[in-house]
């Protein structure tokens, strides 16, 4: 890989639904420079509920955001020859058709869009087996059915057409050429994870023709191309820049996080909770709340979200009065009250149900009880989710290809409630396993960036991380403390189990 005396600089772009936020970062993971522009004002929805938009408006506010970055940036460079690489993510729902010139034959379509309903039945019908082996049905908001919807509506169009992704469409206006776009941006356009291909029943038997009309599919982290002189007219990239391929929104979020290693899992509590995990095969959920993605190397990045997080924190106690709560409630941890926190009926992860219902067990009028309860609740749940996802990871031999909660293997926490030490001790007591507070929480910017390093100057993300992402705090799970929560986790599964929840 390469190596320089001055400093290595990349760039990360994240095309969101409003906006796009760029991140220069140094090779040791600081943000040297960084902007957002939002899209222009527009008015995608037309009487026949389709949503869509010009392409340009995102390459407009991405040539704003990117010239603004690389201003503040030269003050902060020896040499313009220390800016290396760039990477785009984005989500992968918005489909960009191109005619053969790779210039717009249409507005983009929009993941919102509705108009595709009918052609998924024929999706899901015909790639029957594509679907169950990677574990989701194809939606109205899966470009693929926005193309069978182009081929069925719009045939003369759709003979000349090719079709790319949102975040495929900036990468050709960076290199010169929308060609290529990456598995797991591709997946729901078709494209087949596990065998890394367009399959053949999108041709065979959905007789669609498109396969031809397709990008080259690449893994993420692999130099595509570099800036041309157009792109570094209209940005002020140096010319010769390497573009590298980029990869989804989400993928790219969880990289920031500093999770990198099969058996950490990142977890980000908000109102519900995201938890994120690696595994060495493909896990697939049978309800379909789980999202999956490639990562290189045969690896795998999971998703799932639960509606049970920090919501009761507003909702039961008051934002406000969090900080006065927890300094008062240390003590009293770890608290016989068994509390399931959940204070929006119904959950999505571990279980599926609209009738699920938080508790307290004992019911109690102390305040204080309740708050500490449900401070240790939510670590419980925190855990059950951990083994849940442990079991699903499972080879059929029962050998997990993930890590237990006696593993190794670290929670990398972001989202605000991260920043309360007291708590986050709690979940590591209570779930057995170090409980890392990433320094700055970069976001998908931020993870672009990372994945821009991996192209030209690490040998693999997970050196990108350990050189780029640090760890603001690191809370090591106390052995007295965690057999004491492991009686106590007992009680709380017993009492989902009476509910109806944990079958």
């Amino acid at each position: 890989m390469e190596s320089t005396s001055l400093p290595a600089v990349f760039i990360g772009i994240h095309l969101d639904a409003a906006r796009v936020n760029v991140s220069a970062v140094s090779e040791t993971g600081e943000i040297l420079a960084e902007s957002y522009s939002p899209f222009a004002p527009h008015n995608p929805i037309n009487s026949r509920k389709h949503l869509e938009i010009n392409p340009e408006i995102w390459w407009e506010a991405t040539r704003v955001a990117i010239g603004n970055t690389v201003n503040k940036l030269r003050s902060k460079l020896s040499s313009p020859s220390q800016l290396k690489a760039i990477s785009v993510c984005s989500n992968s729902g918005s489909l960009v058709v191109l005619d053969r010139a790779g210039v717009p034959a249409m507005s983009a379509i929009l993941p919102e869009d509705a108009r595709a309903v009918d052609q998924v039945k024929s999706l899901n019908y015909h790639g029957q087996e594509h679907c169950n082996r990677l574990g989701f049905q194809f939606k109205p908001d899966s470009p693929l059915a926005k193309i069978a919807w182009i081929k069925e509506n719009l045939p003369e169009l759709y003979e000349n057409a090719c079709f790319v992704h949102q975040a495929d469409y900036v990468v050709g206006k960076l290199k010169g050429k929308a060609d290529v776009t990456e598995y797991s941006l591709a997946m729901k356009t078709g494209c087949d994870l596990v065998e890394e291909n367009w399959p053949d029943w999108l041709d065979y038997d959905m007789h669609l023709g498109v396969r031809d009309k397709l990008p080259h599919l690449v893994a993420l982290g692999e130099k595509v191309g570099t800036v041309s002189q157009k792109a570094s007219s209209d940005t002020g990239l140096p010319t010769g820049v390497a573009v590298v391929m980029g990869t989804t929104s989400q993928t790219a979020s969880f990289l920031a996080s500093g999770a990198k290693r099969t058996g950490d899992f990142s977890l980000i509590l908000q109102k519900g909770m995201t938890v994120s995990g690696i595994s060495q095969r493909i896990v697939i959920d049978p309800l379909e709340q789980m999202l999956v993605y490639k990562l290189p190397h045969s690896k795998w990045l999971f998703s799932v979200e639960s509606k049970t997080g920090a919501e009761w924190v507003n909702v039961w106690f008051g934002q406000d009065s969090f900080r006065e709560l927890e300094s008062q409630v240390k003590e009293l941890l770890p608290t016989t009250y068994i509390a399931y926190p959940n204070v929006t009926k119904g959950e999505l992860f571990p279980f599926n149900t609209s009738s699920a219902e938080g508790f307290i067990s004992p019911a109690t009028d102390n305040k204080l009880a309740q708050f500490a309860s449900c401070l240790q609740g939510t670590a419980m749940f925190e855990r059950y989710c951990y083994q849940k996802l442990d079991r699903m990871a499972s080879a059929p031999d029962g050998q997990s290809t993930i890590s237990g909660v006696s593993s190794l293997g670290d929670i990398y926490s972001t989202g605000e409630w991260s920043a309360s030490d007291m708590w986050m001790q709690c979940r590591a007591d209570v779930t057995g396993r170090v409980n890392r507070r990433v320094v700055g929480q970069g976001g998908a910017a931020f993870g672009a960036a990372m994945i821009a390093a991996r192209g030209v100057h690490y040998k693999s993300l997970e050196t990108a991380s350990d050189k780029m992402v640090s760890s603001e705090a690191v809370f090591f799970p106390n052995p007295e403390l965690t057999s004491m929560y492991a009686d106590l986790y007992t009680n709380f599964c017993t009492l989902m189990e009476e509910q109806g929840y944990l079958l």
